[in-house]
């Protein structure tokens, strides 16, 4: 089956071909469009494919600055480097949108990507990692990470702050903020690992965020936190870290099949509001294993195990708490 991130790519490419009056097939020859020679040239200013056919410096200059929509990116395989200044591929916030951008490495810049004010940003198979500030910065509504890897980051790895962002496999880890920073509502992440960061593996800044096959290790703050309300976790780990495993601070959240080990404060916090729901979830060895508020709205924990820490289910207004088959002496 063609992933949603492939069919919204060959759509791309589709329509950058018609608006320039030409034939795009839609598994297009290498090489199709535009090369990008060097870095630091003048900006994009047309829709169309580029290509880079060689690895690019920049030294005090962006590498690639993108100011139009519907521009296609192919880096086929090669790396742009910078000197740690600038950025990697930047809009310079002029407003663009259906940009993507694919198949390469950005490293050693200020920020590797920085759409200041792009939207439906799509990135695939890019590595954006050992940049001096974020690894990808992305402020607007309607984007697609796939297949992406944002490393050792001297701010967070990716930070987003629009609506509606997609993120399937992704990597980031060792940053010395944050591994993900999610700003905006909506956002679905799907087979994700955030190890090892300095601040939170997740950071989700709004409502409505679902998370699942999530992995977030030995971070310094969080392995997931939420702020708001609707987010729904499942088969995630949040293990090791040195705060809580999940932080939720808000009423109406979901975590189901799930862990959260040996974290330094709380495996699974849903200490705020009510009609949270925690179902078939492990939480061992936490200094709280499973902290549940169920308020006036009701809650329930079920089939919850909760074993070695100082207090295994913690329920806040217990009366309106909903426990089935739960093993948390």
């Amino acid at each position: 089956m063609i992933s949603k991130t492939v069919v919204r790519w060959l759509t791309l490419v589709a329509l950058v071909g018609l608006s320039l009056g030409v034939m795009v097939p839609a598994a297009s020859a290498a090489f199709v469009g535009t090369e990008i020679t060097a870095c630091g040239l003048p900006p994009i200013t047309v829709a169309g494919n580029f290509f880079l056919k060689k690895n690019l410096t920049a030294t005090g200059t962006d590498c690639i600055r993108v100011h139009h929509s519907n521009v296609a990116i192919d880096m086929n395989g090669h790396k742009i480097t910078g000197d740690g200044t600038h950025s990697g591929i930047t809009d310079n916030c002029n407003f663009v949108e259906a940009v993507a951008i694919s198949h390469g490495k950005i490293s050693d810049f200020d920020d590797g990507i920085d759409f200041c004010d792009g939207r439906v940003i799509t990135i695939e198979r890019v590595d954006s990692s050992d940049n001096k500030g974020t690894g990808i910065f992305i402020e607007n509504s309607d984007d697609d990470l796939t297949d992406v890897r944002a490393d050792r980051n001297g701010e967070s790895g990716i930070d987003v702050d629009g609506s509606s962002v997609e993120f399937n496999n992704i990597e980031a880890n060792d940053n010395k903020i944050d591994g993900i920073f999610d700003g905006s509502c909506c956002a679905g992440l799907d087979h994700v690992t955030a190890n090892h960061n300095g601040g939170d593996g997740l950071d989700m800044e709004d409502d409505d965020q679902v998370v699942a096959d999530v992995r977030t290790i030995g971070n310094g703050g969080h392995g997931m936190f939420f702020c708001c309300v609707d987010n729904v976790v499942a088969k995630a780990t949040a293990s090791n870290n040195g705060g809580d495993g999940m932080e939720f601070e808000d009423f109406d959240n979901r975590v189901s099949h799930s862990t959260a080990n040996d974290n330094k404060s709380v495996g699974m916090d849903l200490h705020v509001g009510g009609d949270n729901e925690v179902t078939d979830v492990i939480a061992n060895h936490n200094t709280t294993g499973v902290v549940l508020n169920c308020s006036f709205t009701g809650g329930n924990a079920v089939r919850v195990s909760a074993h070695g820490n100082t207090t295994n289910l913690s329920e806040i207004t217990p009366a309106f708490c909903t426990n089935l088959d739960n093993s948390a002496p």
